[in-house]
């Protein structure tokens, strides 16, 4: 009787065991599931995801955005809580397989049981759910029960993330940073998605670039070329030092001796006011009394580099030097601002930078940055070499070009308007297949731009600047009675006027005359042709039958010859 009693009461206890552990099953396969989808869901979103969970104003937002700032505490979390589930799941399986089978039978039996279901209900199901609907995923469950979870595993975390980090350096090298850093290509990508979903407009998105670009750019790229830099000598008197600084107009200026990559120091515009308003300036004052110490950069510094610089040195101006040495140009917050910001409303001084004749058509300065011309005009230029669009043409020359000289290469016309010295100062840029007549080019020349400006003489000397620079340190530093504006006309036989000048000697032509891209006032029949069969017009009609003559052969050129021969001599 007494075996009756007690063995249904010993079924129960197998029953309820039995019970116990499917119950604690279920529970460890939807714990997989849990991890294994929060782990999907949350690194599946995207940053406009996230931003939407922001403007719903989702109650778990900020719960989503805390986990995420912190992605190597949350995967960890997450990679443990699954692993723990996983293998207490196995362990548990495996018991209920003794209750039925041996144990040689419940090991074999548990890897084919276990390996589907871990894979179906603890991978593979909730990540795909978690794929479809991340939003969902994240805010009505994993931002629920995780943060929880993060807190509860936090010593074995901490441990596991000890030990691994040992391992990776062991294994590396190096330790593992532990910011959690935005790349510049994702946050780029952030950029490009904000600015396609209408989040960022055009001109939040251009700072931006400009601010990433910053960090790439040498100073070199943005500076004021040596060539175009006012200096002031420290040995002129102090009214001759006074007027100079009234004439550049600019905040600081060098002062040098001798020449100009002797620097001493700056002259600032405060201390030449305070000066002058005090009645303390005088010509017994030294400039070196009032000069304040100049700072020197090497042109590989960084634009964003430049600006802590400037920051931490409190000034607003550095020369930079070149690696042997010598002053290559000067850099100002200024030129960092607007490599940041843009131009300056008004830093032009009322003066045109570029004219714009057709979309395909764009007189500009020689020195203005290749960057600056490609926003302009998109035309597609773009050299290694040289930073400004004279530099380009310079190069596409490979000699020193004269006022009119054109070259065409790939499909762009590059066209000489004015030099100043050895410099490009004035050049047109054309689509070679949009641009303007070689007919409407001469009239548009001739007009505007006399030939003679600039001369390379026959034994190969540099031209002259007309402007007044100085030879020795090819610097506009000019005397103050001499310096004239460009363009002045000036009481010189060789600037007569079209009605009385007379054509320069005409030249022989080559024997045969090879296709080339690079044409010069001389070596253009086409041009020529166009223009001589034009009505002439007064001081113009002898050097249309010039050009004419180059086209009908060298015999015709030959004659024409001493007709202008002679004609120089009445110039001199």
């Amino acid at each position: 009787m007494e075996a009756t009693t007690m063995l249904p009461a010993a079924v129960s206890a197998q029953d309820l065991e039995l019970a116990i552990r499917i119950l604690f099953q279920v529970v460890l396969l939807v714990s997989s599931a849990f991890f294994s989808g929060s782990e999907t869901a949350l690194f599946s979103l995207s940053r406009l995801d996230l931003q939407k969970l922001r403007n719903t104003r989702n109650p778990h937002s900020d719960r989503i955005h805390e986990m995420l700032d912190e992605p190597r505490r949350l995967i960890i979390s997450i990679l443990c809580g699954n692993e723990l589930v996983n293998i207490a799941s196995a362990a548990n399986m495996a018991a209920i397989l003794l209750l039925f089978f041996t144990k040689q039978d419940a090991g074999w039996i548990n890897i084919i049981v276990m390996v589907p279901l871990l894979l179906l209900v603890g991978e593979v199901t909730p990540k795909t759910f978690a794929v479809t609907f991340p939003i969902k995923f994240a805010a009505n469950i994993s931002a629920r029960l995780l943060p929880k979870w993060m807190i509860f595993i936090t010593p074995l975390r901490e441990i596991i993330r000890f030990i691994a980090d040992r391992l990776t350096t062991l294994i590396v090298g190096q330790p593992v940073m532990q910011e959690n850093i935005l790349h510049r290509d994702e946050f780029r990508t952030l950029v490009d998605e904000g600015a396609s979903t209408g989040a960022l407009d055009g001109t939040e998105r251009v700072l931006i670039d400009n601010m990433l670009e910053a960090a790439e750019t040498e100073i070199f790229n943005i500076m004021t070329p040596r060539t175009r830099l006012h200096f002031i000598n420290a040995d002129d008197p102090m009214p001759k030092i006074l007027k100079r600084f009234r004439k550049y107009r600019h905040p600081r200026v060098p002062v040098i001796r001798n020449h100009a990559d002797n620097i001493l120091g700056m002259l600032h515009s405060e201390d030449v006011l305070r000066l002058v308003n005090s009645n303390k300036w005088d010509d017994t004052l030294k400039v070196e009394e009032i000069l304040r110490p100049a700072h020197f950069v090497p042109p590989t510094k960084k634009v964003d580099e430049m600006f802590e610089y400037f920051q931490h040195h409190n000034t607003r101006a550095a020369i930079v030097l070149g690696e042997f040495g010598g002053v290559s140009g000067i850099i100002t917050m200024k030129d960092v601002l607007t490599f940041i910001f843009g131009e300056i409303s008004g830093a032009g001084h009322g003066k045109a930078y570029y004219s714009e004749q057709d979309d395909n058509c764009y007189t500009v300065p020689g020195d203005m940055r290749l960057t600056d011309f490609e926003d302009l005009t998109n035309f597609g230029i773009a050299d290694s070499m040289m930073t400004t669009i004279g530099g380009v043409a310079f190069r596409l020359f490979d000699r020193l070009p004269k006022v009119e000289d054109t070259i065409v290469s790939d499909g762009m016309r590059y066209s000489v308007l004015e030099m100043d010295g050895l410099r490009i100062k004035t050049l047109r840029i054309e689509q070679a297949g949009f641009g303007s007549s070689v007919e409407e080019e001469a009239q548009q020349t001739d007009k505007h731009y006399h030939p003679s400006v600039v001369e390379v003489d026959e034994s190969g000397h540099a031209p002259t600047d007309h402007r007044g620079s100085d030879p020795d340190n090819a610097m506009p530093i000019q005397d103050d009675d001499d310096h004239h504006e460009p363009h002045e006309a000036q009481p010189d036989a060789a600037a007569a006027p079209p009605e009385t000048a007379q054509p320069e000697p005409a030249k022989e032509p080559p024997e045969a005359a090879p296709s080339t891209s690079l044409i010069t006032k001389e070596e253009s029949p086409a041009k020529a042709e166009t223009k001589a069969n034009k009505p002439a017009k007064k001081g113009k009609q002898s050097q249309a039958g010039k050009k004419s003559k180059v086209e009908e052969g060298a015999e015709e050129q030959t004659k024409a010859a001493p007709k202008s021969s002679d004609q120089p001599e009445e110039k001199t």
